[in-house]
């Protein structure tokens, strides 16, 4: 009879493998048509829009439009942040992925209802492992205006540096504001 090596029944050897698509607080997932209602509702709050660059609001059939053109391209991998509770939060995606260079730029949105509870953070953290440890990328980047300093700040935590300023970058409010951008090389994460 063949007795094998060890306790059969000692699960101590195993540990729970976080999904890469998993954080402390979020997780992330492919965009489904049945969320485009609450991406188009969400994104086009005011308070929302006002950090994103985007030029007016679109119907549903926009973002839809935006959607089919997402499920399409290369270069583009696009996620909804939900609660682990599995609420919807927002969205989130990496764009521009260049396999040459292993980058990508980093954009993400959170709903209002869903701000100041570190949704944004872990978001942009789980993201950002994704794109290191799963995509072999060595470098994320981004862009904030300079009026977010809540983003800036959920960056700020993950690790993210300021690298440069586009001056008077795009027309808000009646005033121009600079985008600051910042980047994260693999090296830099800062897990939870």
């Amino acid at each position: 009879m063949l007795r094998p090596v060890g306790n059969a029944h000692d699960h101590r050897d195993f540990k729970r493998v976080r999904s890469p698509f998993e954080g402390a607080l979020v997780r992330l997932r492919a965009v489904e048509e049945d969320d485009l209602p609450k991406i188009n509702q969400g994104i086009w709050d005011p308070e929302v829009s006002q950090y994103l660059l985007v030029p007016w609001p679109q119907p549903l059939a926009g973002t839809h439009e935006s959607w089919e053109r997402g499920r399409s391209s290369e270069t583009d991998a696009r996620f909804v942040i939900e609660t682990l509770a599995g609420e919807f939060a927002g969205g989130c995606g990496l764009h521009e992925i260049s396999s040459r260079n292993r980058s990508a730029i980093l954009g993400i949105w959170l709903a209002r209802p869903h701000w100041e509870k570190g949704y944004g953070t872990a978001a942009v953290r789980t993201l950002c492992r994704f794109a290191f440890q799963e995509m072999n990328l060595q470098r994320v980047e981004l862009g904030v205006l300079e009026t977010n300093p809540r983003g800036r700040r959920a960056y700020e935590k993950v690790g993210f540096k300021e690298e440069g300023r586009l001056r008077r970058f795009v027309f808000v409010d009646g005033h121009y504001v600079d985008m600051i951008i910042m980047g994260l090389l693999s090296e830099d994460l800062i897990e939870d």
